[in-house]
């Protein structure tokens, strides 16, 4: 598949997706989760707020509001899990989102799933039940929140995609993220001690985070997804858990048993096919 100048940015942009799970994990080592969140996400905020110019209606706050419970959610759930399982294990159970986005589509929006999306999914199933096999690692409390975070993840993307659409989709990403903001700060201040140090380490994994990974990410997304299809965008976004595999042995030496390899790449060609389409929906 050849790339054009909008894909490879959108692959690079899939690249520091899939760094952030091992520098999260490190970063969770030395703060606590809500804190790190809080720090991500303000000055995420800071930085989308040189860029974007919102409207304040109350369709672009309350959808803004909506989605960014479901991203606070998501991101809570991932960035404890990464406390009790390996980043590159997380790369790929986040990973099901993907097969999560058209059944709950169909669900709350009747949104009619194709025939490669339930092919997808049982390839995915197949991965995951490898990956959570004492042989492949075994499925332990970390790798539930992650799972979990998975869904809240595919319920804020189906909502992005049905808000978008009819309202002003930038004030609703800024929104977003300043109410994930708000909700970690909130969460952080009643349940965590910020006893900790401002670090070399932390601050490097909050710029990642923040600004390369949300902000940049975000505006990057917008302005260079439209450039290309939607499969082909979803084959490069479905590439997030390879690049958190490698940069996970880059990084932190992690290593997935062979039962757990099999598993991923069963979870990646799922990603991979789910991304196909028919003309006619399977479900009637």
């Amino acid at each position: 598949m050849k790339l054009s100048k909008a894909e490879i940015i959108l692959l690079l942009m899939t690249a520091i997706w899939g760094l952030t799970f091992p520098v999260i994990k490190g970063a969770v080592a030395y703060v606590p989760p809500f804190a790190f969140l809080s720090m991500r996400f303000f000055l995420a905020t800071i930085a989308l707020a040189f860029f974007i110019k919102p409207e304040f209606t109350a369709k672009n706050v309350k959808w803004g509001l909506i989605i960014g419970a479901f991203l606070f959610l998501g991101m809570a759930c991932q960035t404890i899990g990464l406390i009790y399982t390996k980043a590159s294990r997380s790369g790929f159970i986040t990973g099901f989102l993907i097969f999560l986005v058209p059944i709950f589509d169909y669900i709350v929006f009747r949104k009619k799933p194709t025939l490669f999306a339930i092919i997808g999914v049982f390839l995915a199933l197949m991965g995951l039940y490898l990956l959570s096999s004492p042989e492949g690692g075994g499925f332990n409390f970390g790798d539930f929140l992650t799972l979990l975070s998975a869904a809240f993840f595919a319920f804020q993307v189906i909502f992005i995609e049905h808000s978008t659409t009819k309202y002003n989709g930038d004030t609703i990403v800024f929104f977003e993220i300043a109410s994930t903001f708000v909700l970690s700060l909130l969460f952080s201040i009643s349940r965590e001690s910020w006893n900790f140090r401002l670090d070399i380490p932390l601050l490097i994994a909050v710029i990642i985070t923040g600004v390369f990974a949300t902000a940049l990410a975000l505006l990057m997304q917008g302005k260079f997804q439209k450039k290309t299809t939607t499969v082909r965008a979803g084959i490069i976004y479905s590439m997030e858990p390879v690049f958190a595999l490698f940069f996970s042995f880059l990084i932190l030496n992690e290593r997935l048993p062979e039962k757990g390899i099999i598993g991923g790449f069963l979870v990646f060609l799922g990603m991979l096919i789910s991304n196909f389409k028919i003309q006619k929906s399977v479900i009637n």
